[in-house]
């Protein structure tokens, strides 16, 4: 780009991504428009001077004129100088040289009016290139902008103080009234509110929040007040995470895009052979010119990067993260998909499905009784019946910690004077004394889950004891509700196998795969042997994306063609081990990256295709004479305007 002697190559900015946007873009705009508005203003004045000024002033209008090509000429030539003497191949550098020969013909030529238009209108097309190419730039700098700049703290004695964000550290209390932006990563410690995360995992619908939910820096509070125990701060969080790999993907190439740079070299000799051999035959230097100016890459060069650009925007809307913009062409031809199931394709922890009590009371009674043995316990089945508390918004009962023993691989008991509580299982309830065989119908049959049993022993006054069976919850890992939803639209897209991976029961699987209508089942497999699975699908012949939740599944998901895991956004072990990463667990995502992709390949190539086809079309109207130089400029940046029209298109992609 015509940016002047203090700036390098295009190929070199692109690279520069820790300089900030805002003085890079004030500085080649100043340069490029400050440059061309000077040789404009003296080009007018030159060309008034001819038209209306004294005879004998001509000589003065030719100089002035002289100096508007000068001037704007310098950047031009000083740009393409610094691309020969680097040896730059760079399609952006070539293009400079071009302009670069064409002004200097002009000028040799003595039609100081055509060498100064053309950088004047070639600087116009940079200008849109800058845009275009630094869009991805200002994506970044606006997540950036996300960012708290202020926190507010709670110091040990109670007292509240509001420092930089950037001071924050792993342990520091936040308060966090409504309307805050959160400043870190942290886990809520006291409070109930709804946060907006759809900054973060493109999630338009708010998320609530209690005691013990993970929040993440960058996210809005909307309600209540919070006091969040922060865990990360800085580079380290989410949002931190999600930049530094946005960078990483902005400067990433696609395999077409390399093609495109590895013959970029070739392309300036012909165009040069070209004009020459316009010259030698027509003796007319104003064709050669325009060969020149119209025989510039620039739609060619921005094919690929405007294109990949709304991508990565689109993208990083939606809550899809990119760690190279290589996997985007890997998606086009998936034909199966491998999909770990806990945690990817079911919630991940077990919910409480059914409750059936057996002594008469009704099932909010049941939990009631179940909680007042699960709020002392850690183990998943009481986390469950916790969990079905809250959101029945049930009173929670909290007994003194010392009247509660879990008892390992049986349950858990709650000792109160006059009676003792079981919640565990039914073999252990039947070791204590209960009679459980009249009971046990209450299971469904064929039921695939964790059956939790709550008994009561009661001391009677007469010394006595009486067992009471108070009834059951069954407790399930549920499939996701869109997962049955979201492998028929992969089918839809051309996905003709579709493999359940997981070291679960294998009864447990199957009931499972049944359900999402997948092709085959593979149970009771170690972490180290689902990296087995995909290498033999990959063997096969079959272009493997591997999808899992990035914790015990990273060997697997590094070995597919296209790895992709869940919920990423709080998970270092996704982010490293994945090639893409969604940042919600909503599996309709997955469907939706491929049909991104493939819009990304269609806008490319249609843009090489259209764009390559207007540079011959519009060289061989310069070789016959039917466009001058000027036009010739003209023509240049509508094939640079179409690809950018065409590649913003893919910003708009996902809002319907």
């Amino acid at each position: 780009m015509s940016t002047g002697t203090f700036s390098h190559p295009a190929s070199s900015r692109m690279q520069k991504l820790d300089v900030p946007l805002t003085v890079m873009e004030r500085f080649r705009i100043a340069v490029q428009l400050g440059s061309a508005m000077l040789a404009g203003g003296l080009l007018m004045v030159g060309l008034l001077q001819q038209q209306y000024g004294p005879a004998g002033m001509k000589d003065v209008a030719d100089v002035i004129i002289m100096l508007a090509s000068i001037i704007v000429a310098f950047p031009v030539f000083t740009t393409a100088l610094w691309g020969v003497f680097s040896r730059d191949t760079n399609a952006h550098a070539m293009t400079e040289q071009l302009v670069a020969l064409a002004t200097l013909a002009a000028m040799v030529t003595g039609n100081f009016i055509i060498a100064t238009m053309i950088p004047i209108i070639m600087n116009l097309g940079h200008f849109l290139e800058e845009r275009s190419i630094l869009g991805a730039q200002a994506a970044i700098e606006g997540l950036k902008t996300l960012q708290a700049r202020t926190a507010t703290i709670l110091l040990p004695d109670g007292t509240q103080k509001e420092i930089e964000s950037e001071t924050l550290k792993a342990g520091d209390v936040l308060l966090v009234r409504p309307g805050d932006i959160i400043a870190a990563d942290g886990d809520v410690l006291e409070g109930l509110s709804t946060i907006d995360q759809s900054s973060i995992t493109g999630e338009s619908l708010p998320e609530d929040v209690s005691v013990g939910k993970t929040v993440f820096a960058g996210t809005v509070n909307m309600t209540g007040v919070l006091k969040i125990r922060v865990t990360r701060t800085g580079d380290k969080t989410a949002l931190g995470r999600v930049v530094e790999l946005l960078q990483e993907a902005e400067q990433s190439k696609t395999p077409v895009m390399k093609l495109i740079e590895k013959y970029a070299m070739y392309y300036v000799p012909i165009i040069l052979t070209v004009a020459g051999v316009v010259l030698f035959l027509t003796r007319d230097i104003s064709r050669a010119v325009a060969v020149l100016v119209v025989g510039c890459p620039g739609a060619i060069v921005l094919a690929g990067p405007t294109a990949m650009i709304a991508a990565l925007a689109t993208a990083s809307r939606l809550g899809i993260l990119i760690k190279n913009t290589r996997f985007l062409e890997s998606l086009s031809g998936i034909d199966t998909v491998v999909l770990d199931k806990t945690g990817t394709v079911t919630i991940g922890h077990l919910e409480l499905s059914k409750m059936a009590p057996t002594a008469g009371q009704s099932e909010n009674e049941l939990l009631k009784e179940g909680l007042r043995c699960a709020m002392g316990s850690r183990h998943p089945a009481s986390r469950a019946i916790v969990r079905e508390a809250e959101n029945r918004e049930l009173s929670l009962f909290s007994p003194p910690s010392t009247s509660i023993r879990e008892v390992p691989g049986k349950g858990v008991l709650l000792e109160e004077p006059s009676e003792i509580s079981y919640l565990g299982r039914s073999g252990w309830l039947a070791e204590e004394g209960f009679s459980m065989d009249a009971y046990l119908h209450a299971v469904p049959e064929g039921f695939i889950g964790s059956t939790v049993w709550l008994g009561r022993r009661v001391k009677l006054e007469n010394g006595e004891t009486r067992y009471d069976v108070l009834g059951c919850f069954l407790l399930a890992d549920r499939p996701r509700p869109e997962a049955r939803e979201a492998i028929q639209e992969l089918r839809d897209l051309g996905v003709d196998r579709c493999v359940l991976l997981t070291g679960d029961r294998r009864a447990t699987a199957e009931e499972i795969g049944r359900f999402l209508n997948v092709d085959q089942v593979i149970a009771e497999v170690l972490p180290s042997q689902k990296l087995d699975v995909v290498s033999a699908e990959k063997d096969s012949g079959r272009s493997v994306m591997m999808v899992g939740d990035g914790v015990n599944d990273a060997p697997a998901l590094a070995s597919g063609d296209v790895g992709i895991a869940l919920g990423a956004v709080a998970s270092d072990i996704a982010l490293q081990s994945a090639d893409i990463a969604l940042m919600t667990n909503d599996l309709r995502r997955l469907p939706l990256t491929i049909r991104l992709a493939r819009a990304t390949q269609w806008t490319i190539h249609v843009n090489i295709l259209v764009g390559a086809g207007m540079s011959f079309f519009f060289v061989w109207l310069a070789s016959v004479g039917w466009v001058p130089p000027l036009w010739g400029a003209f023509l240049h940046i509508v094939g640079e305007a179409f690809v950018i029209i065409n590649s913003a298109r893919l910003l708009q992609f996902g809002e319907n």
